[in-house]
């Protein structure tokens, strides 16, 4: 009999709280102004121009634009408040990434990881509500089975193709997204949230990255900071456009057809760049209902559905999942030794296929359940129908956001 994966009580409230994070409270207008920081205000610079030849003079080439050139912040000049910062000891994105992978028939084989060293890329990442802070905000206190976990989780298995910045942000946290406590009036907990997610991309891009190509990526309420980032920080400067290599914005709210940006178009092919993917899971046998959080954007359209392994609007293709494996029970306990290694993933075994019924555009994930196939038919994510398979939206489909990313990097290495 097959056993099925133990969705842990940390779990379910991630689950709830990365589905509130599309909440249109986010998008409503501050009553009172987000917190004050002290960092410098950024310097304007104008991009790369050439001056038309003189009679006397030959053509002049200007200085590459540095965006936010002298900009510091206080509060992200503390590599504390980075959990993923290159060199710094305690990397979350440097911790064991070794992988079991679960066969058909059983047996198992060990993936090792292989870091990136000194790799030519960035990846900037901001992650999901995760906090249980029971604050309007959260702190900038990580927490092992909050934050830390689900960075560990989602973004560090980036680090075989790129420096991996993740910053803590004073985020909307799960019990003032589900109503447990009072926000003070004239607070808005989406703009104190923003206000450091956009610092802290700020000091990245003025202080470490020194130029470097890089790539977003975020989940729900990481990717509801993305996209306004995108919007207001990068889609008008082509500065930051020509370094921008692409966006993986999943579990949120991204319309299609290039409605969101002006400059930075729909991913569609694998080694694409300058573009944004995105996607939201739902079990096939449960598709989105009339009431669904996700698969829609913020103007009530089908949103964007970009099948990470495929590249295709029709069809299915294979996925690449990884699962932490920690608390969970993978096969039936006859079947094969314990898995001990803190990553599983399950080689074909898991199908997604992007689903636009004309209300919801959706990554459609189907488990290949088999009498014989000793794996569990159950990876996990599954709440109520309105949620989906929200919490392991990037797990099903991991391997693949890696391997996409590996072929961004290239594509733009060659072309830089």
């Amino acid at each position: 009999m097959k056993t099925k994966i133990f969705i842990s009580f940390f779990s379910v409230c991630l689950l709830i709280l990365l589905g509130c994070s599309n909440a249109s409270n986010e998008e409503s207008a501050s009553t009172t102004q987000p917190p004050t920081t002290t960092a410098a205000p950024p310097t304007t610079q104008a991009v790369t121009t050439t001056v038309a030849p003189s009679t006397t003079q030959p053509p002049t080439t200007m200085a590459p634009v540095v965006p936010y050139d002298g900009y510091v912040s206080d509060l992200y000049s503390d590599e504390e408040v980075w959990l993923c910062w290159p060199g710094k000891v305690e990397d979350v994105c440097a911790r064991d990434q070794t992988a079991t992978a679960i066969y058909a028939d059983g047996t198992l084989e060990t993936i090792p990881f292989e870091k990136a060293v000194d790799p030519d890329v960035d990846c900037f990442y901001v992650y999901p509500t995760t906090s249980g802070d029971r604050t309007p905000n959260s702190d900038l206190i990580p927490d092992e089975s909050q934050e830390i976990y689900t960075v560990w989780a989602q973004a560090s298995r980036y680090s075989e193709v790129c420096n991996v910045y993740a910053p803590m942000y004073r985020q909307n946290t799960i019990p003032s997204l589900l109503g447990l406590i009072t926000v003070p009036e004239g607070v808005n907990t989406y703009e104190i949230a923003y206000a450091d997610v956009v610092d802290a991309f700020k000091h990245y891009i003025a202080t470490e990255n020194n130029g470097r190509g890089f790539i977003l990526i975020g989940h729900s309420q990481g990717t509801s900071m993305l996209r306004r980032l995108l919007i207001e920080e990068i889609d008008t400067n082509p500065a930051l456009l020509d370094q921008l290599i692409s966006a993986h914005l999943i579990g949120g709210s991204i319309a299609a057809e290039g409605k969101d940006f002006k400059n930075i178009p729909a991913c569609e092919q694998q080694n694409e760049i300058g573009c944004v993917l995105a996607y939201v899971t739902f079990d096939e046998d449960s598709p989105p209902p009339y009431n669904s959080y996700f698969g829609r954007d913020r103007r009530g359209a089908a949103g964007l559905c970009t099948n990470p392994a495929s590249f295709v609007e029709e069809g299915k293709a294979m996925l690449n999942p990884f699962f932490p494996s920690s608390g969970q029970k993978l096969l039936s306990p006859e079947s094969t030794a314990e898995v001990i290694t803190p990553w599983i993933t399950y080689p074909d075994f898991i199908l997604g296929e992007c689903i636009n019924d004309g209300t919801f555009s959706y990554l459609s994930v189907e488990i290949l359940s088999d009498d014989t196939d000793p794996r569990t038919d159950d990876v996990g994510g599954r709440f109520t129908p309105e949620w989906g398979l929200h919490i392991i939206d990037m797990s099903v489909a991991l391997g693949n956001l890696v391997d996409v990313a590996h072929s961004q990097a290239a594509n733009y290495l060659e072309r830089n």
